[in-house]
């Protein structure tokens, strides 16, 4: 190598080598190969130079010195960018039979390695050294640095060990230690990660390879969570356990496949403890979809009558209903009734005895208060909030409902299933009859089952945007015969 090197054809392989390099690095897809060659192209650019400088350069009056370095440069040069070269294309013939990314730190050994494999001859041959006598003599030196450098080599080479393991990569989500995060750099002594805060943590390779590593994103699969939560010990395991799932399916990050899953954990003094596990597609959600959860499950748990564990253990008397009640003053829900067209027939006693049948239901904001195509069974008003009312398989939005407005009472009379969805748009309370409430109201006035039916009819009209007047009365129209044939069937009620 050294004879060619001294000769005369290395400017002319180098400028035909260069050449081609520059060609292959415009045109090809794959980036590693392209800045790859971009080092050896510059390397090769350097050697053109110190090349043409040594021949032109007049040995009478150029100092000897000067002439050496040159002649050690362009040798140098021309040896490291065939180098870098022939490593570029190698890694891309590796990178051909895997799809695996050759680590950074590994093509860096190999580039370094081959470069002092090189450099040893032309220095030997050039300048004279005696490398072998030199490093024998410098004993010392070498234990000091060695000393010196202790941790930065032990950087490096948990750092070549973590590259060939590859537990992970640029961009996957990963626990080490106390640490959660995103990678975003691996390098010689440390890894990078940005955590949820958009800090970024700084670890050094020896750290991270004494530590036990989680990665949440590799492969790409979908990744689980599991959050805990403690409830009464009077609430029924298999009720708190549905009231998880649901709660789970309603948010729009949980995925359907791999399903969410509900566990009783254990039983303490004060609580139960159940598990949730869902799973995502981006471990980067987790945080929201933690707190959704929470969030959602509070509201879900209250409207159930399910009690969350205080810090303190106390004792409280109290009849469950009547303490829902309270949550809306009496004068407040004895107004909202007397809003509702569909008690407007009944009587000052009759609303009074109404109220105090009335649930009070909490939802929160993006909770799902009816489901369209389910079964209903309740009857809604809304005393503070707003709710949006969809439709089709788009989930178009129909209208809006706040305070005065009710929902549900077409599935409740009639036995029908929900005609659309019905979600809180904000923290919304709503007062809840059941079906049960309408029998006895039925029982109590014969003739309200005909005039609820006229007020459905009128109201389904009126949804459905038809511009129609009501003509010869709404007792007599078809839609209001067909509402109160199906009313008198769910209810039993006999023709007057």
């Amino acid at each position: 190598m050294l004879n060619f090197l001294e000769g005369h054809l290395p400017l002319l392989a180098g400028s035909v080598l260069t050449v081609l390099l520059l060609s292959i690095q415009r045109t090809t897809r794959d980036p590693d190969l392209r800045d790859d060659l971009r080092g050896a192209v510059r390397m090769l650019l350097a050697f053109l130079v110190l090349r043409l400088a040594a021949r032109f350069l007049p040995e009478a009056t150029t100092p000897p010195g000067l002439l050496k370095f040159v002649n050690v440069g362009w040798m140098l040069t021309f040896a490291y960018g065939v180098i870098r070269a022939g490593v570029a294309f190698a890694l891309k013939l590796v990178r051909l039979r895997s799809p695996v990314t050759t680590p950074k730190i590994l093509r860096d050994v190999i580039d370094f390695t081959l470069y002092a494999l090189a450099t040893v001859p032309i220095l030997q041959s050039q300048l004279n050294l005696d490398l072998a006598g030199l490093v024998a003599t410098s004993a010392v030196l070498t234990v000091v640095i060695g000393l010196a450098l202790q941790e930065t080599l032990g950087n490096l080479f948990a750092g070549l060990s973590l590259q060939l393991d590859r537990p992970f990569e640029v961009g996957d989500f990963i626990r080490i230690g106390e640490h959660t995060g995103r990678v975003v750099h691996i390098g010689w002594r440390s890894i990078r990660i940005a955590n949820f805060r958009r800090e970024v943590i700084t670890l050094p390779n020896s750290m991270v390879g004494k530590e036990h590593v989680k990665n949440f994103t590799q492969h790409r699969e979908p990744v689980g969570i599991e959050m805990q939560i403690g409830v009464s010990l009077d609430a029924p395991p298999n009720q708190v356990k549905q009231a998880l799932l649901d709660v789970a399916r309603e948010i729009p990050q949980v995925l359907v496949q791999p399903p969410p899953l509900a566990r009783t954990v254990a039983f303490t003094d004060s609580n139960a403890q159940y598990m949730i596990r869902v799973f995502l597609n981006d471990f980067a959600l987790s945080d929201s979809v933690r707190e959704e959860l929470h969030t959602r499950l509070w509201y879900r748990l209250r409207r159930e009558g399910l009690e969350l564990p205080h810090a303190q253990r106390t004792v409280t008397l109290r009849r469950d209903s009547a303490h829902r009640r309270r949550e809306l003053a009496d004068e407040t829900v004895r107004d909202l009734l007397r809003q509702v067209d569909l008690f407007a027939p009944l009587g000052a006693e009759e609303l009074e005895r109404l109220r105090c049948e009335v649930v009070v239901r909490r939802f929160g904001r993006n909770e799902r208060i009816i489901q369209e195509g389910d079964e209903g069974g309740t009857f809604y008003v809304v005393a503070s909030g707003e709710v949006s009312v969809r439709a089709g398989t788009l989930q178009s939005e129909i209208t809006r409902l706040g305070p005065g407005h009710y929902i549900g009472e077409m599935s409740l009379l009639t036995g029908e299933r929900r005609a659309a969805t019905v979600v809180a748009l904000e923290d919304s309370v709503l007062l809840e009859l059941d079906r049960p409430t309408f029998a006895r109201l039925f029982s109590d006035y014969p003739g309200l089952a005909r005039q609820l039916s006229a007020l459905l009819a009128q109201r389904r009209t009126q949804l459905r945007a038809v511009a129609q007047a009501a003509g010869g009365g709404p007792d007599h129209s078809p839609e209001a015969g067909r509402i109160l044939g199906r009313l008198r069937a769910l209810f039993g009620l006999t023709h007057e």
